[in-house]
């Protein structure tokens, strides 16, 4: 089956999303490592950033690969509830004076990743997640 528009659009903009993610990662990098030293009590955890980053990135290379080259419904939830703590976690953030550089770039990457999550919800996205009972066996479930 080939990919519906919508999935494409999704696919383009998860992308950019992450990508924008990666860079918030690497403009607040100093800043988050400098917060852990700075406390004895998680001085020692400054390993925990690295091992974040590498879990982030592992879920949401999973959840692009599943939901936009594998139609697998249940990631697309997955990919929701994470897009809708990546919003609650922003929120802080912007009732904060001065609004960071990060914070910023943080509003541009949650409001491609609901721009992204829409895309999952078009009526042409229905059929590639095999809710409309049409399938054709190219897809494979990841269970």
């Amino acid at each position: 089956m080939t990919r519906p528009p919508p999935i494409v659009r999704f696919e383009r903009l998860y992308l950019t999303s992450f990508a924008l993610g990666l860079l918030i990662w690497a403009l607040t990098w100093d800043q988050l490592s400098a917060r852990l030293a700075a406390d004895p009590r998680t001085a020692a955890f400054g390993w925990m950033l690295a091992a974040a980053l590498t879990l982030n990135v592992a879920i949401a290379l999973f959840q692009w690969y599943a939901v936009a080259r594998r139609g697998v419904a249940w990631v697309r939830w997955m990919v929701v509830l994470l897009t809708t703590l990546h919003l609650l976690s922003l929120l802080p953030g912007l009732f904060g004076a001065p609004l960071a550089p990060a914070t910023l770039l943080g509003l541009v990457r949650v409001a491609l990743e609901v721009t992204a999550v829409a895309q999952l919800f078009a009526p042409a996205a229905r059929a590639w997640f095999g809710l409309d009972g049409v399938d054709d066996g190219d897809r494979e479930e990841l269970a």
